[in-house]
């Protein structure tokens, strides 16, 4: 068996050192022994390693044994029943070869008196080896059964990250192709442009599909082309500033986590509204924590636009998924602005 706790870690090396160090006490408690040190030493030491050899083989088997059927109900009864059983087995194996080693009557008769003592601790040592290797197996058991829930969860939240990612390209790519086709008529030169920003970006889409971190820099040159794209749309009016303090560069965030945010920012600081806005997206970094803040000008009042508010969801659920918390992006309206706050540890580096 693979498992088997004998096999882990050269276990076997202090198996057998247990071992001879029993033989070797049980030889001097014998020759001690006011009765039982009258035997011929070489006698003694034939005893000693006969019975525990004896005894090891036995505990072996009762190890391996357990590998293959570990009892669920009646634990105490199974371990008592099972001990005594095998002791007795054991003893009756061990009295046949003494015959070999005590063949004068009376170093025979004397040896018996030992029955007892044998057989009470030896079915400690039986009980005990049970119980301890009924312990090791149920915990492997369950060990493997946690890591195989573990895997399953990890399969079910990669495939959960997957299909949030590609809900919310389907949202840009419906807006960038309706402005494309307005402005076939107008400006085909602009609409061909736009149609090849738009091939790159999704392009650039599909090579992040595998992966669930991309340095910071990446995310950022990603979403430049984003708003490369957006800037043919809107023209002039749209303004954007993006500042990065120097040395956040390499950390890691989730691909496309950014990308919704900005999205959202355009579609509330834009839609309805005629004139310049100016969108800014700071991001800081300490030992801990990365910080990205985009905020965009916003008037609950004027602006004529309601979400479904699925892009945020979205990276809410993506972020619990991934770092198992809930309050790693915050919203607020500040004084007419529209301020996200996104949180990402720097642990997982």
């Amino acid at each position: 068996m693979l498992n088997h706790p004998l096999l882990k870690n050269l276990n076997w090396i202090y198996f057998l050192g247990a071992l001879i160090l029993l033989i070797g006490s049980q030889f001097f408690l014998m020759q001690a022994h006011p009765l039982f040190g009258q035997l011929d030493i070489q006698q003694l030491a034939l005893d000693s390693a006969l019975s525990l050899v004896l005894l090891a083989i036995l505990l072996i088997y009762v190890v391996n044994l357990l590998g293959f059927y570990k009892p669920h109900r009646y634990i105490f009864l199974y371990v008592i029943s099972a001990a005594l059983i095998l002791t007795g087995i054991w003893e009756f194996a061990l009295d046949l070869l003494l015959d070999f080693i005590y063949t004068i009557p009376a170093d025979k008769a004397l040896a018996d008196q030992m029955f007892w003592y044998r057989f009470f601790f030896t079915s400690l040592i039986v009980a005990g080896t049970i119980t301890i290797s009924w312990l090791y197996y149920k915990n492997y058991e369950l060990q493997a059964e946690l890591e195989r829930h573990k895997e399953g969860q990890s399969a079910l939240a990669d495939a959960e990250l997957f299909k949030l990612r590609q809900q919310l390209q389907p949202h840009f790519l419906f807006n960038s192709l309706n402005s494309i086709n307005a402005l076939i008529g107008v400006d085909p030169p602009l609409a061909s442009k736009m149609v090849l920003q738009l091939s790159e970006f999704f392009r650039g889409s599909l090579k992040r599909e595998d992966k669930k971190f991309i340095s910071l820099q990446e995310e950022i040159d990603y979403l430049k082309l984003y708003l490369e794209i957006e800037q043919v749309r809107f023209g002039h009016r749209l303004q954007t500033q993006l500042i990065i303090k120097p040395g956040c560069e390499k950390l890691m965030v989730p691909p496309l986590v950014l990308q919704p945010l900005m999205e959202n920012a355009i579609k509330f600081g834009l839609y309805g509204t005629i004139g310049q806005v100016k969108i800014q997206l700071d991001a800081s970094c300490d030992e801990r924590m990365l910080y990205i803040r985009i905020e965009n000008p916003f008037d609950p009042e004027g602006s004529g636009i309601r979400g479904t508010g699925f892009g945020l969801s979205s990276i809410r659920r993506r972020l619990y998924l991934l770092f198992e918390r809930n309050d790693l992006l915050q919203t607020k309206v500040n004084e007419g602005l529209f301020v996200a706050e996104l949180k990402l540890p720097i642990y997982h580096v």
